[in-house]
């Protein structure tokens, strides 16, 4: 009988041992749109991407780059710093490549190399100045490091295939150039595929403390290796690491210690040693497999992910499939995953992940994390700005005025933060609606460190006018720090049409 006590006891410590989990040994809050800024052109056409530079964070479009003044002061409303019109860009390539490195941006396209100067873009400043333009140096993979700059056109996008022999006619080679001096980038050195000897062609490249790292294809089925070199000579290029067998077609590199290669259902992230040029694998990443529930076409990571340094996470999205044109066909979720958890397994979602829905239903590319707030760009909703729980988090449960009851109806959601939340006002454009009542029970559905609560305020809306509306939510901590977690651009018919009348039922 005591024997069978102590089985019993320890099948249920077992049973409960996620349960016992403490809540800072779990990844952090997730993460809720809190603002959105309309997208003047499309993202994904000709030159694009999104540079942090300051305070600032620039987001190129083509032809036209737009500057957002950045601050964790306000009620977390998006501003526009200035919006430019680079008409002295010649790129028009969708997937050219794109760097940014000291206030510089690095274009390159079929004109060839582009640089603009963009340290003084700011309220106040000037436009982007374009240094220099080379014509001939045509890249789809740019990466910076101090006065190196390195470029590479990927195997994969070459019309020949790559066989990996000494003769072979078709490989490809990554360029190193010296801009030491910005208006005259000089070629100083290059590193043919075929130079390995076991190399079909180069994928992707990414600095990592003044190395610089490369993916290439080997013909070792659905293989690829990674290997670092010195580039202390850019003359004659070192290989300093012995070939790791990986998988993927990127790199991610945060320029230090950290580099990770990018495959469609997999992320493999590894730590470096500058000291002994040692490359050790830290964490397999796979892609979690309950989202491919319902979903008939395939779904795979976000191509370029992004590894917030302050905070130890990497965040990345996921992004469903088109079949037909292998590009992104809609983005399903944010997939955050944070190294400052230890990397359990045996729960969904796993205890050092977090995962969020995304919306609305649409493409997003190139998350950026910027403090405690994460922006991404959109195909239709533009840039996004999606924050987590250091100040406050929540949502908004209002998807439609069609649901609003007329003479007077519910609007509710919940909310959290590292602070107890105090107060949760509601507001219509900038008309405060009053303070919701925050209350009842806790939100097991929500994957939180902290405490989840409801809100809930009865407004009448009966009367809006006709056109769209933005409905705001903003909480206020035990410090007081006020801010916006979450918003709502509403549509409303106008009177009477701004709500449904229930209907009645008959009586017998």
């Amino acid at each position: 009988m005591r024997v069978w006590s102590r089985v019993a006891l320890l099948f249920v410590f077992v049973l409960c041992a996620p349960i016992l989990m403490a809540d800072h040994f779990r990844a952090e809050c997730p993460l809720s749109l809190v603002d959105s800024t309309q997208a003047a052109t499309e993202f994904d056409v000709s030159p694009h991407g999104v540079f942090r530079n300051g305070n600032l964070l620039h987001v190129l479009r083509g032809n036209i780059l737009t500057t957002y003044a950045v601050s964790d002061t306000g009620l977390g409303d998006l501003t526009i710093a200035r919006e430019d019109f680079m008409g002295s860009l010649a790129g028009r390539e969708t997937n050219a490549g794109v760097a940014f490195s000291n206030g510089f941006l690095f274009i390159s396209a079929d004109p060839g190399l582009e640089i603009f100067d963009l340290r003084n873009v700011r309220v106040g400043g000037n436009a982007p100045i374009l240094v220099v333009r080379r014509s001939g140096l045509h890249y789809r993979r740019l990466t910076v490091s101090g006065n190196r700059l390195a470029g590479l056109y990927p195997i994969y996008d070459y019309p020949c295939h790559p066989l990996g022999i000494a003769s072979e006619p078709c490989f490809n080679t990554i360029d190193i150039f010296d801009i030491t001096t910005i208006s005259n980038p000089t070629k100083i050195g290059s590193i043919d595929s075929r130079s390995n000897g076991t190399f079909r062609g180069f994928y992707d490249i990414a600095f990592n403390f003044g190395f610089l790292f490369a993916l290439a294809d080997t013909p070792l089925s659905a293989a690829s290796t990674m290997v670092a070199y010195s580039i202390a000579n850019p003359a004659s290029p070192m290989l300093v690491t012995p070939d790791i067998l990986t998988s993927g077609k990127y790199l991610l590199s945060n320029g230090t210690d950290f580099i990770a290669t990018i495959d469609d259902d997999r992320i493999r992230t590894y730590r470096f040693s500058p000291t002994f040029a040692l490359v050790d694998l830290t964490r397999l990443l796979t892609i979690p497999q309950y989202l491919t529930i319902d979903r008939s076409n395939p779904i795979r990571f976000h191509q370029q992910p992004f590894y917030d340094e302050a905070a130890g996470r990497l965040i990345t999205l996921i992004e469903e499939v088109n079949p037909m044109t292998n590009k992104p066909a809609r983005t399903i979720a944010f997939d955050v995953l944070d190294f400052s958890v230890p990397q359990f397994e045996g729960s969904v979602e796993r205890i050092y992940e977090d995962v969020t829905m995304t919306m609305p239903d649409e493409v997003k590319y190139s998350p950026t994390a910027v403090g405690a707030f994460v922006y991404v760009i959109g195909d239709e909703s533009g840039l996004q700005e999606w924050g987590a729980c250091h100040r406050s988090t929540g949502r908004i449960e209002l998807d439609s005025p069609t649901f609003l009851i007329c003479g007077g109806s519910e609007v509710h959601g919940w909310v959290t933060g590292t602070q107890k939340i105090v107060n949760v006002e509601l507001f219509l454009d900038n008309t405060s609606l009053g303070s919701a009542t925050i209350g009842g029970p806790s939100r097991n559905d929500v994957s939180s460190t902290t405490p989840v609560f409801n809100w809930r305020i009865n407004v009448n809306l009966d009367a809006t006018a006709k056109g769209e509306h933005l409905l705001r939510a903003i909480a206020t901590d035990s410090l007081g720090q006020r801010r916006q977690f979450a918003f709502k651009r509403l549509y409303f018919n106008g009177a009477p049409n701004n709500c449904t009348v229930p209907k009645r039922r008959s009586v017998r």
